[in-house]
């Protein structure tokens, strides 16, 4: 897959679980639904109403809001990936899910890991292993 249609990939799953919580969830599903129709889309409603319970549950739960994002992730690329004409539906759903302008209120920091990696993230100075400089 190309780089392009990951990042278009990431960028729908963000969005999508982006609203989950919020007033445009309905928006979000009615947009899932302009998906074509194959045995993998159509149990997309059912896993988004069950996501949706999951974040809903526990809001301010970061480990789920991670993990729904990279299965619907995935869930997008492969769809992408067996039918290119998807793509239009997912920019659809990125135009009108992500937060567009709207203020930030400070840095946002995402992060990965996989297997013993470590992650270490900063907005401001950061030491590891040695006395911070006077």
């Amino acid at each position: 897959m190309d780089t392009e249609l990951a990042t278009l990939a990431a960028s729908a799953a963000n969005a999508l679980v982006g609203a989950l919580t919020t007033e445009t969830w309905e928006r979000a599903r009615l947009l899932l639904a302009r998906l074509r129709r194959t045995p993998d889309t159509e149990r997309l409603p059912l896993e988004l109403a069950r996501d949706r319970a999951l974040l809903l549950a526990d809001p301010a739960d970061e480990a789920n809001r991670s993990d729904l994002t990279a299965a619907w992730r995935l869930r997008f690329r492969r769809i992408v990936e067996d039918d290119p004409e998807a793509a239009r539906a997912l920019l659809d759903l990125v135009a009108e899910l992500a937060p567009h302008g709207a203020p930030q209120t400070g840095p946002v920091l995402n992060a990965e890991s996989h297997d013993r990696s470590r992650i270490y993230q900063s907005v401001g100075d950061m030491n590891i292993g040695q006395a911070p400089t006077p």
